[in-house]
């Protein structure tokens, strides 16, 4: 079964940004990306992306800051659907938005393969919060030297869609 490439974009950008173009230059098939621009509410931004995919499997998603924290969402509320996660800046340093996965009521999230990529220079998602997500969840993050919209680092994140991409691709691979 095919993996479907998914990005989600964050609150001050759309779906179809240098994040998505680059997704798109990879070569992975067409990249799905629903568009939620102007939406800052977690349950009816989900409901527009649960509207967008509906019930396709092999999901592998791409999350940039809110869009990082949606992704999380979705992938604790349909876990049978997704086969990887590739996080960029993940907005987890909003918790009174949403109950994150794995802390009560937030579910589990599924035995994929994560990726985590955020900037040291970052200064709207803060690191502390996303490192000890990570460590909490057990999840690697690359840590480097660039801003919240990771826009020297297009070579990093196209290196861990790929990654992510082949494993998703591997059977037993969690």
């Amino acid at each position: 079964m095919a993996v479907q490439l998914v990005f989600l974009h964050g609150l001050e950008s759309g779906p179809h940004g240098s994040k998505f173009h680059l997704l798109q230059s990879l070569g992975l098939g067409e990249v799905l990306a629903p568009d939620c621009h102007g939406v800052q509410d977690v349950a009816r931004r989900l409901a527009m992306i649960e509207a967008a995919l509906g019930d396709t499997p092999q999901l592998l998603l791409v999350g940039s800051s809110f869009g990082g924290l949606m992704a999380l969402v979705f992938a604790a509320a349909h876990p049978q659907q997704i086969a990887g996660l590739v996080l960029c800046a993940p907005a987890v340093h909003r918790p009174e938005l949403v109950d994150l996965p794995g802390s009560p009521g937030g579910g589990e999230l599924p035995a994929v393969p994560v990726r985590v990529l955020h900037g040291s220079q970052d200064t709207v998602v803060p690191l502390a919060p996303v490192r000890a997500f990570c460590q909490a969840q057990g999840l690697p993050l690359q840590v480097i030297d660039d801003g919240h919209r990771l826009a020297e680092s297009h070579a990093e994140l196209a290196a861990l869609v790929r990654e992510v991409w082949q494993l998703c691709r591997t059977p037993g691979n969690g």
